[in-house]
């Protein structure tokens, strides 16, 4: 639903037809007219150029088509992809119930945006919308007292409230870990640039001795790495492309047409190659200046052994290595703790065998008693189906994309300063409690008896509880809200309404029969799995109405796939980054354990030729391995716990204190070094002492 000047408004043009005219918004009762999305023209009409001016039926109401919106075109939430666009006006055809909203002040349900007339200033119309805003309060007190009127430039507005805490949560933490995969990879870069500068030790000393200035020794090394660098920065871009395009054809498990539309934007592309180069030069500094500073003497000869300095160079850089790779690997583990205790947390209902099917007999322009009556007869017939348990009916399914609040009153409470007294709530119907597993801690639930011309009741949860009367009764006390007193009958236990890893919310249940709504969602709780009743249930709406469509029939579970979202893009990708952070912590210490081993192969020979064995000569290389990678497990530990304590407002329940996480993660890490080391040890074992001193 959109104002007729949407697409003006944003300078958009009809790929097809034409988009709205001022005519289509005038009012209720007009003709209904819609604007196809562009993919739901190649979808569901196959590209058909004569579209336009064609008669569609949809949810039992004709409409003309005027237009096609243009390919490119997502509108003010890139993520979704609508398939039509109806004037706002015309919500009566599309839905009914939706009066009430466009009736009651305080409603929040619509986006608003607007364009700034030429010559005038976000601080001007700011200013205006501030004189606007306390003139509401001063007419409206009630309804306006704590509102205010905030513009923000699109430009700066990010992310659609409705997905931003997801967003900004998943974005923050995969960019943390891909900061720390850099980290690692540099540092494994660096160690063999260290190897690197070892080696050409002797070139690096005739250069110095025939007057190369160590200056430009230093540029000229540091220019390789920045070549290096700049070839590493191509080749992921090229990666990045691929895997973006196999990211955009992902379909996620909700029920709207969500796409990312992920693009490589020369702003990527610039802070790509600009961090290539900036970690290229940083990184390739150390081995350059430690490359340009040996021993003239013993390199010219050929013999200079690795610099104390460079020696701890080197172990430095292991010890940092296993460090981050214990941070990345625990924050990595307990994401994938945290997705299994997403799908058990407490949700305050029992998600199993529950089917959810959402019906709007206002779309057949059902008058309120008989959808009163298509509602009742279709309760009675499913609840006597066989492996029927409960039936019930609400306007918001709890965990989805919708919320309802409103402004509350409580006599005798006094709210305190800036406090939220805009309370969630749900309309619902006897049955609902029952249908979602939802036990009643005091009081009674929803009856018939609770009609339009009986006196205003609700349900509240524990939370309201503690908060409004804590220690006292609830049961009998006054909410004001939704324009009437209610009278509280019933306590329900705090559940989880809007996320899974939401602090316990304030939530009110109000009876439906007084505050009506058209528009349901069916709940329907089966002893055995709820998708065999799909079929039975369509067949039973189509026997009181053939066309009454029945939409998005889906399970509980189906349903939170929503709330899960979060957590399973999260697990998902901090896992693959998990284990691509161990495999270059591995490789890392394989490469560093094999360089050290291959510079002390006379060492060694010298050992095992004085009598020393096969197995001193492992134990020696794996001390001294291990000492550097429990070093680095302890530092990487305080980071980790560091880590978790940022995450706790992203995971749910108590995944940031997970033992199993802090002590599975470093062993898994210490088994793979030990593994790592321990096959240049057992190289170097084997090494024949009589070669190894003929070869020096």
């Amino acid at each position: 639903l959109v104002s007729a000047n949407y697409f003006s408004l944003l300078g958009v043009n009809a790929a097809r037809g034409r988009t709205f005219v001022p005519a289509e918004d005038s009012g209720r009762g007009a003709h209904p007219v819609v604007v196809l999305g562009w993919n739901a023209w190649q979808g569901a009409f196959g590209g058909d150029t004569a579209i336009v001016g064609k008669g569609i039926v949809l949810n039992g109401q004709n409409y003309t088509v005027v237009g096609v919106a243009p390919r490119e075109f997502r509108g003010m939430l890139p993520v979704v992809s609508p398939e039509l666009y109806v004037p706002l006006m015309q919500f009566d055809q599309v839905r009914p119930g939706l009066a009430k909203q466009f009736e009651e002040r305080g409603s929040n349900f619509m986006d608003a945006f607007a364009r700034l007339k030429p010559g005038v200033s976000i601080a001007q119309a700011r200013a205006r919308m501030k004189a606007l805003a306390a003139s509401l309060r001063e007419q409206y007190p009630d309804e306006y007292k704590d509102s205010e009127i905030n513009l923000v430039l699109e430009s700066e507005a990010g992310v659609h409230p409705m997905f931003k805490s997801a967003q900004v949560g998943l974005s923050t933490v995969v960019m943390a870990v891909v900061g720390i995969l850099l980290l690692i990879a540099c540092v494994n870069v660096a160690n063999l640039f260290l190897a690197r500068a070892q080696d050409r030790a002797r070139e690096m000393a005739i250069r110095l001795s025939l007057g190369a200035r160590r200056a430009r020794l230093i540029r000229q090394l540091l220019t390789e790495s920045l070549l290096f660098a700049g070839v590493a920065g191509f080749v992921g871009a090229g990666i990045a492309w691929w895997v973006i395009g196999l990211a955009n054809r992902i379909t996620l498990p909700v029920g709207i047409n969500f796409s990312a539309d992920l693009r490589l934007s020369p702003t990527v592309l610039f802070f790509t190659f600009g961090l290539s180069l900036a970690t290229g030069a940083l990184f390739g500094l150390m081995p350059a200046l430690q490359a340009t500073n040996p021993s003239l003497i013993p390199a010219l000869k050929g013999d200079a052994p690795a610099g104390r300095s460079r020696s701890r160079a080197s172990r430095g850089l292991v010890i940092t290595q296993m460090a981050l790779s214990i941070v990345l690997l625990v924050c990595a583990g307990l994401f994938l703790r945290d997705l299994k205790a997403a799908v058990s947390v407490n949700k305050g209902f029992v998600s199993d065998n529950l089917l959810i099917a959402d019906l709007d007999p206002g779309l057949q322009g059902y008058t309120r008693s008989r959808s009163e009556d298509f509602y009742r007869q279709l309760s009675e017939r499913t609840r006597v189906l066989p492996g029927v348990h409960g039936v019930g009916f609400t306007d918001e399914v709890p965990l989805g994309l919708n919320e309802n609040d409103s402004e509350a009153k409580i006599p005798g409470y006094t709210p305190a300063a800036n406090e939220n007294m805009s309370i969630q709530n749900a309309a619902v119907t006897p049955g609902y409690f029952e249908a979602m597993g939802i036990p009643l801690l005091a009081g009674r639930g929803f009856a018939t008896r609770d009609d339009s011309a009986a006196p205003g009741v609700i349900v509240v949860n524990q939370r309201a509880v503690d908060r409004f009367w804590h220690g006292q009764d609830p049961i009998g006390r006054v909410v004001h809200m939704r324009g009437r007193d209610h009278t509280v009958i019933g306590v329900v236990p705090t559940g989880k309404y809007q996320r899974l890893g939401e602090a316990p919310t304030t939530f009110v249940f109000v009876a439906q029969a007084q505050h009506w709504n058209a528009a349901m969602s069916m709940l329907v709780r089966t002893v055995d799995d709820p998708e065999k009743l799909v079929r039975v249930l369509r067949a039973e709406v189509a026997a009181l109405d053939a066309n009454l469509p029945v939409s998005d029939v889906r399970t509980m579970n189906d349903h939170l796939a929503i709330a899960l979202l979060p957590a399973r893009l999260s697990g998902a990708a901090l896992g693959v980054f998990g284990l691509l952070g161990l495999v270059l912590a591995s490789v890392g210490m394989y490469g560093v354990m094999s360089y050290s081993v291959s510079q002390r192969r006379r060492e060694i020979g010298i050992r095992m030729a004085i009598g020393a064995k096969s197995g001193d000569v492992v134990s020696l290389v794996m001390r001294q391995g291990l000492t550097l990678v429990l070093i680095g497990t302890t530092l990487g530990l305080a980071g980790a716990i560091a880590a978790s304590r940022l995450l706790r407002g992203i995971l749910y329940g108590n995944g940031t204190g997970d033992p199993l996480t802090f002590v599975a993660v470093p062993l898994l890490l210490i088994g793979v070094a030990l593994l790592a080391t321990w096959i240049p040890a057992r190289r170097a074992s084997a090494v024949d002492p009589l070669l190894a001193l003929r070869q020096e």
